[in-house]
C-alpha cells in the first residue's frame, strides 16, 4: 500500500470532502436536538431561540478556529496533536486537553445512546439503558470495520435524517397556529444564558471532524471547506427546527419531556410523531457512530504520541481501524451510560467542550507567534496578527463552562482524576526507564559516576 493510501504508522487516506463535510453534519446534527430542547427550555422559555443563536454565534468561534488549526496540523490525535505541537514545552497540557475530550466524547457517546434508548421504547420492550448498551456496542463494530464503511453509512444516515427534520419544520412553520413573538425580551437573561450552556452541547461536533483530519485525502484543501460547510448547514437547520417547534407549541411545555421534538411534532397530527421518532433514531445511531470514530481515533493519536498506553495504537488489517482504541472507549461509555440521566450525561459533555473549545482557540492565537511561517491553508482575518474570533472564542467558552451545577463539575473533576493519576505514574515510569538507560552500565539512577 503506497503512501497515497497509509501513512506506515498510521490510517487510511479515504476521506474526501463530500464525506467529510456529511461527517460534519451528521456529527453536529446528533442527538442533542431531540433531547436537551427539554431542558433549555425549562432555563429559557420562549426564549429558548435566543439560546439557539447565542450557542451556534459562539459554536462559529471555535468552529473557524479549528479550520484553521485541523487544516494546518492534521493528526489523528485532533486536540491533542495541535497542542502538542503548540505547546510542545509543556506536554502535560496536551494530555490534559486530549482528555477532556476523551469525557466530553464518552459522554457524547452515552447520552445519544440513551436517548436512542428512550425513542426505541415506542418499537422495543428493553429498557433504555439496555437498548444504549446494545447500540454502542454495534457502532463499534462498525467503527472496527474501517472508515471507508463507516463513513458510508454515517453520510447515508445524515442524509436521511436531514430531510426528515427540515421536512417537519417547514411544514410545522406553514401549519403551526402559533406565532413565536421574537421581539419579545426574555424573562430571564440568565436563563438564555443558561440554555445556551445546555444547547452547545449539540452544537460540538468540530471535535469530531478534527479527528479525521489525518484520514482526509487533501487535508490542506478539504478540511477547512468541511468545516465551513458543516458550521453553515447546521445553524440553518437546528433555527429551522427550533422556529417549527415554537410554531406548535410553548417551549415550557416541553420542559419535562424525554422526547420533546416528538411532542411537538404530534400536534400535527398524522405520521409527523412517527416521522421525527424515526428521525431520532436515525440520527442518534449516527451520533453514536460518529462519536465512537472520532473517539477511537483520539486515543490512538495519544497513544502514537506516547500519552496512552502503546497498545491503543494497533490498527486491525487493511482496514488500519484503530480496533483497540474502539474497545476501550466504548468500556468508558458504558460507565456514563449505566447513570442513566440525559440531562446531567449532556451538561457533563457540554463542560467538555466548551473547556476544550476554549484551549483550542488560545493554540490558534499562540501558533501565530510561535510558528509565523506554518502553512494555513485556511487563515482567520486578524488584527496584530491576533484573530478576534479566536479572542471572543476564549472568553464565550470559559463564560459558558461557569454555567452548570457543582455535581457536573465534581463528576468531570473525578473522571479527569481517574486519567490523570495513571498518566503521572506512565511519565514516571518512562522517566525512570530514561534515566536508567542514560547511564553508563553498572551504575543506577541518582548515583555519580565516581
Amino acid at each position: 500500500m503506497d503512501e497515497s493510501e497509509h501513512r506506515r504508522d498510521g490510517l487510511a487516506k479515504s476521506l474526501g470532502l463530500v464525506r467529510l463535510s456529511l461527517y460534519g453534519v451528521g456529527t453536529i446534527i446528533g442527538a442533542g436536538i431531540y433531547s436537551v430542547i427539554g431542558p433549555a427550555a425549562s432555563a429559557a422559555g420562549d426564549a429558548i431561540w435566543l439560546s439557539f443563536v447565542l450557542a451556534a454565534v459562539i459554536s462559529a468561534f471555535s468552529g473557524l478556529s479549528y479550520a484553521e488549526i485541523a487544516s494546518a496540523l492534521p493528526g489523528a490525535g485532533a486536540e491533542h496533536n495541535f497542542l502538542r505541537k503548540t505547546f510542545p514545552a509543556f506536554p502535560a497540557l496536551a494530555f490534559t486537553i486530549g482528555l477532556f475530550i476523551a469525557v466530553h466524547g464518552a459522554a457524547t457517546l452515552a447520552t445519544v445512546a440513551l436517548t436512542f434508548g428512550n425513542y426505541a421504547q415506542a418499537f422495543l420492550p428493553l429498557a433504555p439503558v439496555v437498548v444504549a448498551l446494545m447500540l454502542m456496542a454495534l457502532a463499534t463494530a462498525i467503527n472496527i470495520a474501517g472508515i471507508g464503511k463507516a463513513s458510508f453509512v454515517s453520510a447515508a444516515l445524515t442524509v436521511l435524517q436531514v430531510s426528515c427534520l427540515v421536512g417537519f419544520a417547514i411544514f410545522a412553520i406553514g401549519s403551526g397556529e402559533r406565532i413565536p413573538d421574537l421581539t419579545a425580551w426574555p424573562d430571564s437573561p440568565a436563563g438564555v444564558l443558561q440554555g445556551a450552556a445546555i444547547l452547545f452541547f449539540i452544537y460540538s461536533g468540530y471535535e469530531h471532524m478534527a479527528a479525521l483530519s489525518e484520514e482526509a485525502k487533501r487535508p490542506d484543501r478539504d478540511l477547512w471547506r468541511a468545516f465551513m460547510i458543516a458550521l453553515g448547514v447546521t445553524t440553518i437547520v437546528y433555527l429551522t427546527v427550533i422556529f417549527g417547534v415554537l410554531s406548535l407549541v410553548e417551549a415550557r411545555s416541553l420542559a419535562g419531556s424525554q422526547s420533546p421534538l416528538a411532542d411537538a411534532a404530534r400536534q400535527l397530527g398524522g405520521p409527523f410523531g412517527a416521522i421525527i421518532v424515526a428521525a431520532a433514531l436515525i440520527a442518534t445511531a449516527n451520533a453514536v457512530l460518529s462519536a465512537s470514530l472520532s473517539g477511537s481515533r483520539l486515543l490512538f493519536g495519544m497513544a502514537r504520541d506516547g500519552d496512552l498506553p502503546k497498545p491503543l495504537t494497533r490498527t486491525l488489517g487493511s482496514s488500519r481501524s484503530p480496533w483497540l482504541g474502539a474497545f476501550a472507549f466504548l468500556v468508558v461509555a458504558c460507565g456514563f451510560a449505566a447513570v442513566g440521566e440525559i440531562e446531567f450525561v449532556a451538561s457533563l459533555s457540554s463542560l467538555g467542550v466548551t473547556l476544550v473549545f476554549a484551549a483550542i482557540n488560545a493554540a490558534v492565537i499562540v501558533l501565530r507567534f510561535t510558528q509565523p511561517d506554518l502553512n494555513r491553508p485556511f487563515r482567520l482575518p486578524s488584527i496584530a496578527n491576533v484573530p478576534p474570533t479566536a479572542v471572543l472564542g476564549v472568553i464565550t467558552s470559559l463564560v459558558l463552562a461557569t454555567q452548570h451545577n457543582w455535581p457536573v463539575y465534581l463528576a468531570f473533576a473525578g473522571t479527569f482524576m481517574l486519567g490523570a493519576i495513571p498518566y503521572a505514574f506512565l511519565r514516571g515510569r518512562q522517566g525512570a526507564v530514561a534515566g536508567y538507560q542514560a547511564k553508563p552500565s553498572g551504575e543506577r539512577p541518582g548515583h555519580e559516576a565516581e
